[in-house]
């Protein structure tokens, strides 16, 4: 900073801590959606998605054609996440698979940390993201 000012502080953010019964904005009392919600929820998605880590997070892996590629659907799969305001991890890997060929993936884990588990907004962003994806299905990801 210049002159000794001090940088401005970031506004406060009331998602990023634990929900509470007056401020619940994931819709389940702030836990996270049991098991039987989430498989209720499963049939709404894509069934490339899958439910992982004892059903606490939600995953999808797509093939791309190259590493470039797969960088620019990292790139649109972010500003999906972005426009929702909840963010998934997205990754970018380069695997060899079983029958010893490289292959380009991009990875995609949906799960709200500040529960420990899924919620509504998870299952959301994946339908939003299985629109997108149809969406840019020309472009051969």
């Amino acid at each position: 900073t210049s002159a000794g000012r001090r940088p401005p502080r970031g506004r406060h953010d009331p998602t990023a801590r634990r929900p509470t019964s007056v401020c619940d904005p994931y819709e389940n009392n702030g836990k996270p959606l049991s098991q039987e919600q989430c498989a209720k929820l499963l049939p709404s998605v894509s069934d490339s998605w899958a439910l992982v880590d004892d059903g606490t997070a939600l995953m999808r892996e797509i093939e791309v054609a190259d590493f470039v590629q797969g960088s620019r659907l990292v790139s649109t799969l972010a500003a999906v996440a972005f426009n929702n305001n909840h963010y998934p991890v997205l990754t970018l890997e380069r695997r060899l698979s079983e029958r010893r060929r490289w292959q380009e993936l991009v990875v995609v884990r949906c799960q709200t940390t500040v529960l420990g588990g899924l919620s509504y907004q998870d299952f959301t962003l994946a339908m939003l993201m299985d629109v997108e994806l149809g969406r840019s299905s020309e472009r051969e990801w």
